[in-house]
Protein backbone atom coordinates (compact mmCIF):
# COMPACT_ATOMS: atom_id res chain seq x y z
CA UNK A 1 0.00 0.00 0.00
CA UNK A 2 2.54 2.40 0.88
CA UNK A 3 4.20 1.66 -3.06
CA UNK A 4 0.70 2.38 -4.88
CA UNK A 5 0.30 5.27 -1.95
CA UNK A 6 3.96 7.25 -3.03
CA UNK A 7 3.59 6.70 -6.61
CA UNK A 8 0.26 7.74 -7.58
CA UNK A 9 -1.08 4.43 -7.69
CA UNK A 10 1.42 3.54 -10.36
CA UNK A 11 3.61 0.78 -9.02
CA UNK A 12 3.17 -2.54 -7.19
CA UNK A 13 6.41 -4.20 -6.19
CA UNK A 14 7.31 -7.36 -8.09
CA UNK A 15 8.25 -10.10 -6.07
CA UNK A 16 11.92 -9.96 -5.64
CA UNK A 17 10.89 -6.27 -4.76
CA UNK A 18 8.59 -7.27 -2.26
CA UNK A 19 10.63 -10.01 -0.08
CA UNK A 20 13.65 -7.88 -0.11
CA UNK A 21 11.52 -5.14 1.40
CA UNK A 22 10.06 -8.10 3.80
CA UNK A 23 13.86 -9.10 4.59
CA UNK A 24 14.59 -5.73 5.40
CA UNK A 25 11.17 -4.90 8.14
CA UNK A 26 11.65 -8.07 9.66
CA UNK A 27 15.50 -7.37 10.56
CA UNK A 28 17.28 -9.43 7.92
CA UNK A 29 20.18 -8.98 5.66
CA UNK A 30 19.35 -8.70 2.40
CA UNK A 31 21.59 -9.19 -0.92
CA UNK A 32 20.08 -8.00 -4.42
CA UNK A 33 22.44 -9.43 -7.19
CA UNK A 34 20.44 -8.27 -10.45
CA UNK A 35 20.81 -6.27 -13.79
CA UNK A 36 20.10 -2.47 -14.64
CA UNK A 37 16.88 -1.86 -14.73
CA UNK A 38 15.46 -4.96 -12.95
CA UNK A 39 13.88 -2.50 -9.72
CA UNK A 40 16.07 -2.76 -6.95
CA UNK A 41 15.87 1.15 -7.08
CA UNK A 42 11.88 0.82 -5.78
CA UNK A 43 13.22 -1.56 -2.27
CA UNK A 44 15.44 0.51 -1.57
CA UNK A 45 12.81 3.79 -1.27
CA UNK A 46 10.00 1.52 0.48
CA UNK A 47 12.34 0.25 3.35
CA UNK A 48 13.22 4.31 3.88
CA UNK A 49 10.10 5.12 4.00
CA UNK A 50 9.15 2.19 6.42
CA UNK A 51 11.81 2.94 8.46
CA UNK A 52 11.08 4.63 11.77
CA UNK A 53 12.91 8.32 11.46
CA UNK A 54 13.98 8.33 14.78
CA UNK A 55 15.66 5.46 15.03
CA UNK A 56 17.34 5.04 11.46
CA UNK A 57 17.27 9.06 10.22
CA UNK A 58 20.20 8.68 7.80
CA UNK A 59 20.17 5.69 4.85
CA UNK A 60 23.50 5.64 2.76
CA UNK A 61 23.28 3.88 -0.48
CA UNK A 62 26.49 3.52 -2.54
CA UNK A 63 26.11 3.80 -6.47
CA UNK A 64 29.34 2.93 -8.31
CA UNK A 65 27.78 4.81 -11.25
CA UNK A 66 27.30 9.11 -11.94
CA UNK A 67 24.48 8.34 -14.31
CA UNK A 68 22.94 6.07 -11.80
CA UNK A 69 23.34 8.20 -8.85
CA UNK A 70 21.59 10.80 -11.31
CA UNK A 71 18.74 8.84 -11.58
CA UNK A 72 18.46 7.80 -8.38
CA UNK A 73 18.47 11.02 -7.16
CA UNK A 74 15.69 11.99 -8.97
CA UNK A 75 13.54 8.99 -8.21
CA UNK A 76 13.81 9.34 -4.77
CA UNK A 77 13.11 13.26 -4.56
CA UNK A 78 10.64 13.48 -7.05
CA UNK A 79 8.88 10.14 -7.22
CA UNK A 80 8.92 8.70 -3.48
CA UNK A 81 9.57 12.47 -2.13
CA UNK A 82 12.07 11.39 -0.25
CA UNK A 83 14.94 14.25 0.00
CA UNK A 84 18.65 13.14 -0.92
CA UNK A 85 21.44 14.67 -1.88
CA UNK A 86 24.05 12.87 -4.42
CA UNK A 87 27.82 13.21 -3.23
CA UNK A 88 30.79 12.08 -4.99
CA UNK A 89 34.56 13.61 -6.16
CA UNK A 90 32.28 16.54 -7.98
CA UNK A 91 30.54 17.52 -4.80
CA UNK A 92 31.64 21.27 -4.04
CA UNK A 93 33.80 21.10 -1.02
CA UNK A 94 32.29 24.20 0.58
CA UNK A 95 30.16 24.62 3.66
CA UNK A 96 27.70 26.49 1.78
CA UNK A 97 26.79 23.89 -0.39
CA UNK A 98 26.28 21.71 2.51
CA UNK A 99 24.09 24.36 4.37
CA UNK A 100 22.07 24.81 1.39
CA UNK A 101 22.12 21.25 -0.25
CA UNK A 102 21.48 18.99 3.23
CA UNK A 103 18.30 17.27 3.60
CA UNK A 104 15.12 18.10 5.65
Amino acid sequence: MTCWAVTGSTMVPREMQFHTVLSDFQGKDCLIAAGTGSGKTLPIALCILLDNPVTNSVTLTISPLKRLQVTQESDFNSRFQIPIVTINEDTPRNMDWWNVSKPI
